[in-house]
């Protein structure tokens, strides 16, 4: 139990140093930076990792060009995904999470076609793809009890090289991989849904609160609508799903 609590704080903490080191790169991450967490997956194999790798990828390719603010809110559409897949779906329910999000993401896109809002609407959608990319990755994922461990030595190069963003950006992404690993590991592996949750809310949240970034309100409308439809949608959902006395 005192592991897994330790899991889910170290969790929280690397989302929160990982969005900050990111939100000082502006984007302008070396291949390296990313390329560090993927080497450290391809030796678990199976068809998972190479499709996680693959929306990992696509995503990457996309942050030069898209606002931090809108990079960090996609993630939200990830417990999204589980909420609509869910084994106590409703279709009826799904049919309106579903129009909201469209509605929202295809708000946003329009605002980028028009030169209203920085980005571009085609990377907005390569990264709506990565995250569900991501998702089908997750959702079939087997933790392994091993892994390769001399990527992170990669690292070195970008501290030297004065990128410690860059090199704290790949820590935190391996360090979270490990931990909801361990999670997955564990016999407290339903709490990973709830951190699906927390860990997308706790990560924009740092840059709302965070001074130093700025966050359209145009992004901020779309991700507290997407956010608020997601939760309701699932709360309604596990109310239904109680039987009745």
């Amino acid at each position: 139990m005192v592991l897994t609590v330790l899991s889910i704080i170290l969790s929280i903490l690397l989302v929160v140093v990982g969005v900050l080191a990111f939100g000082i790169s502006g984007g302008e991450l070396p291949l390296l930076a990313l390329a560090i967490p993927m080497l450290w997956l391809i030796p678990q194999g199976g068809v998972a990792t190479w499709v996680l790798l693959g929306g990992m990828s696509l995503f990457g390719l996309t942050l030069s060009e898209q606002p931090l603010s809108l990079s960090i809110a996609v993630w939200t559409l990830f417990p999204l995904l589980m909420v609509i897949f869910s084994r106590r779906k409703s279709i009826h329910l799904v049919a309106f999470i579903i129009a909201v999000v469209v509605a929202m993401e295809a708000g946003i896109m329009a605002l980028q076609y028009e030169g209203r809002l920085e980005g571009s609407a085609s990377l907005t959608l390569v990264q709506i793809i990565s995250v569900i990319l991501v998702w089908i990755a997750a959702r079939s994922w087997k933790p392994v009890n091993r892994n390769a461990w001399w990527p992170l030595v990669l690292v070195i190069p970008l501290w030297i090289g004065g990128l410690q963003h860059a090199a704290l950006v790949a820590l935190s992404i391996t360090g979270l991989i490990v931990c909801l690993q361990s999670l997955g590991r564990s016999k407290y592996r339903d709490w990973l849904s709830m951190l699906s949750w927390l860990l997308p809310v706790i990560a924009f949240a740092t840059l709302i609160i965070s001074p130093k970034f700025e966050v359209p309100a145009s992004v901020m409308v779309s991700w507290l609508m997407i956010l608020m439809i997601g939760w309701v949608t699932d709360f309604m959902m596990q109310v239904d799903d109680e039987p009745i006395d």
